[in-house]
């Protein structure tokens, strides 16, 4: 049976051929696309960090950036309830992001955390530039029989790539550590396919974004294994050493923010359980009980649908597509929260979209060599693309209403409050935007999300508290923010910060003796 990519014997040994011809105008277009593409987003995510529509994600990350970038090399993160009334833990032990640390010698020259979202922009629009290289390459080997075709597909797969709604998506929440290892894995996917050594270098810098992006390099290796001979050769040691990595980061106490165990031990009829142990107890369960899991993908589907109409869909018969698609969406997908494959989502489902436009190329080579061949790719090719814009055109506008929630009062309000913050202080402040003051080592959301109301540590003094209770992403509602605000406003001592409409600031130093504040329901 004939593979959908054939690779020529000589990837094994001499380096690829340079791009030529029209193919070389559209990878000199596309580089200007990519470059127009990072300037939107960066002027995006500008906007989104002038509004304080940064939330606990976000928080996360720029308190680890933060406080690695001043010196302390093992922080804590505290905006997660583990273990609540338990806050957070060592930030390493989340995802085993190693990443952070080079990446906070951006803090350590005197940058902002605005500058985390720089980098996420320049990832996403490598991410294109990459992508459209990748499989014009494919195209120039393989695509000899149409040479005339190959510029005008090469053309489809970059608006499909800019016209995708789930790179902008992907772009609009916080800052995550997914973005950058797609870029890293299109960059290594590449050199694998065209036979480049360098490649090895690219999976170091995969394996440094955690345990997640580890995940990726198995699905790349799964492609790599139903692609050609020298292909297989090179890219199938990249399973064992994904699954590897996942297995040293839960061995060593880490992986804690992906909770393996938690977020699929139903699917396996297992209680949850650290460790490798429980790791492998929740992955046998999985596969004795297939019946669980077909019940799952079939309620969920909708959202699987989203993510691969997004791409195009053609790119799924492709092992490139197909086994990305396997490794990400299917897992977020069966994850006991169903926002994983919801919209906002995206930077979790992100590198499937990619990989799967990318296949979409070597599904069009294999109809190329049929009977008709041109006129049966133009229209496969041409209907997956007219798929993409409409996903664009549908979900692009949903961005801003999804995101950009802070008004420019409010926002106001929040930057006088931020300049009146006591060096030092703790603070608590609502998740919806809380991510602009990840600078502050003791820092906790107002989520109210909890039976009994919510406990937080007072672990520093002053403390200061910082209530929106009417606009942001928050999962508390404005009658709980309006009750804790009351409490707060009767604590002895507390002072009301100088604020505009919209926000709520009081400072408070708590008596002598105390360890905790309680917000009641």
């Amino acid at each position: 049976m004939e593979e959908l990519d054939p690779y020529l014997p000589w990837l094994d040994d001499a380096p690829p051929e340079e791009l030529a011809g029209p193919l070389r105008k559209v990878w000199l277009v596309g580089l200007v696309v990519a470059g127009v593409q990072f300037v939107v987003l960066g002027i995006w995510s500008y906007h989104l960090w002038v509004r304080f529509d940064l939330t606990t994600d976000f928080a996360t990350f720029s308190q680890a950036w933060s406080q690695i970038g001043t010196g302390n090399l093992n922080p804590n993160e505290t905006t997660f309830a583990y273990g609540y009334p338990h806050y957070g833990y060592p930030f390493w032990q989340s995802h085993f992001e190693l990443a952070m640390w080079p990446l906070s010698l951006l803090r350590a020259v005197g940058l902002s955390a605005f500058s985390l979202l720089v980098v996420q922009d320049l990832a996403l629009a490598v991410t294109t530039a990459a992508a459209l290289r990748f499989g014009l390459e494919l195209l120039q080997r393989h695509w000899r029989t149409s040479v005339a075709a190959a510029p005008w597909v090469g053309a489809g797969l970059l608006v499909a790539l800019v016209a995708s709604p789930w790179m902008y998506w992907a772009g609009s929440f916080d800052f995550h550590f997914q973005p950058l290892a797609l870029c890293f894995l299109i960059l290594c996917a590449r050199d694998i396919w065209s036979g480049r050594r360098r490649a090895w270098w690219w999976v170091v810098a995969v394996l440094l974004c955690g345990d997640v992006a580890a995940s990726y390099l198995i699905g790349l290796g799964l492609a790599a294994a139903c692609s050609g001979r020298a292909i297989r050769r090179r890219g199938l040691p990249l399973i064992p050493v994904g699954i590897g990595w996942i297995v040293l980061v839960v061995a060593v106490g880490s992986g804690k923010g992906s909770s393996l165990a938690g977020n699929y031990g139903y699917l396996a009829h297992v209680s949850p359980a650290a460790g490798v142990g429980g790791t492998l107890a929740v992955a046998w369960g999985v596969i004795v009980h297939p019946a669980d899991v077909l019940h799952v993908l079939r309620i969920r589907m909708p959202g699987l649908l989203q993510y691969l109409v997004g791409s195009g869909g053609i790119g799924i018969l492709a092992p490139l597509g197909a086994a990305m698609a396997l490794v990400v969406l299917v897992p977020n997908a069966l994850n006991y929260s169903p926002v994983f494959i919801g919209a906002d989502a995206a930077f979790q489902n992100i590198v499937a979209v990619v990989f799967v436009l990318v296949g979409g190329i070597s599904v069009l080579t294999w109809l190329i060599r049929r009977r008709n061949g041109v006129v049966l790719a133009g229209v496969v090719g041409g209907a997956a693309l007219v798929q993409v814009i409409v996903s664009g055109v549908l979900w692009i506008p949903r961005i801003p209403p999804a995101f950009a929630v802070v008004d420019h009062t409010t926002a106001q309000s929040l930057s006088q409050v931020d300049a009146a913050i006591p060096p030092g202080s703790e603070l608590v402040v609502s998740q919806g935007v809380i991510g602009r003051f990840g600078q502050y080592r003791h820092l906790y959301p107002f989520i109210d999300a909890f039976g009994d109301g919510q406990t937080v540590p007072v672990a520093a003094s002053p403390v200061v508290f910082i209530f929106v209770p009417d606009v942001g992403l928050e999962l508390a509602t404005p009658d709980q923010t309006r009750r804790a605000e009351a409490q707060v406003g009767a604590l002895p001592g507390v002072v009301r910060l100088p604020s505009g409409p919209g926000v709520t600031a009081f400072l408070w130093r708590p008596p002598k003796g105390t360890s905790v504040i309680h917000f009641a329901k």
